[in-house]
């Protein structure tokens, strides 16, 4: 059975944009969910930066690409692909002619928990690439089964077409539509936090800055000693 959604609810840009200016590192001293760590889902090489933009979703079957193929005729400039394999380890459904294929039509990143090939030549074209495995054994063309548009899961995160994800070095975060002026609230208090963190310890060094923990310890300690 094949499911084709050609059209999604995309986020205004603007919105996306504001997203992009905050780290996925930010939100993780908030959140305890919606965070991809780069543990299983590495990015291909290091990133510089940030990037964000709504999710197109493909689910495939572990040997049969047919549905990548499709997913990218319906892309738009911005968007990020998704890609899930459920963690498959042998068959590479991505390498150099998808990467050249998703760079003409815009796509910014691929996001895929599956292995990729071709990485030397994904690396040379600096595409933004979040693979679970690398293998030189490619997926075929069989017409097994797939959809395009739907929810799928990336490492336990669900994933619906639409939502933002956030990439940077250190993971991702997909930010829920529906949800993304909250999300972005919450990425701006964090990401100010991290700022009078940063700002705090160069003017009060090392010492200083570690004092301002101490009630905490205190009240550790007590608590220990009641119990």
């Amino acid at each position: 059975m094949i499911k084709i959604v050609s059209e999604i609810k995309r986020l205004d840009p603007k919105v996306t944009k504001q997203l992009e200016a905050i780290s996925p590192s930010d939100y993780g001293h908030s959140i305890n969910f919606q965070l991809i760590s780069a543990r299983k889902i590495k990015p291909l090489f290091p990133i510089e930066g940030n990037f964000a933009g709504p999710a197109v979703t493909v689910r495939i079957p572990p040997n049969d690409g047919l549905l990548i193929n499709k997913a990218l005729d319906v892309v738009q400039p911005g968007d990020v692909l998704v890609i899930d394999m459920n963690e498959e380890e042998r068959f590479a459904c991505w390498g150099e002619i998808t990467t050249k294929l998703a760079m003409e039509k815009g796509v910014i990143a691929a996001i895929i928990n599956g292995p990729v090939t071709d990485t030397k030549t994904i690396i040379d074209l600096q595409f933004n690439v979040f693979s679970y495995a690398v293998s030189p054994l490619t997926t075929k063309v069989y017409s097994i089964g797939g959809d395009v548009n739907v929810p799928v899961s990336i490492s336990g995160c669900i994933i619906n077409p639409g939502d933002i994800i956030v990439g940077s070095n250190d993971g991702l975060l997909v930010v829920p539509k529906d949800e993304a002026l909250a999300y972005l609230e919450i990425g701006k208090k964090e990401q100010a936090a991290d700022e009078q963190r940063r700002l705090d310890l160069e003017q009060l060094g090392a010492e200083k800055y570690l004092r301002r923990f101490d009630p905490l310890w205190d009240k550790a300690i007590e608590k220990n000693k009641n119990l």
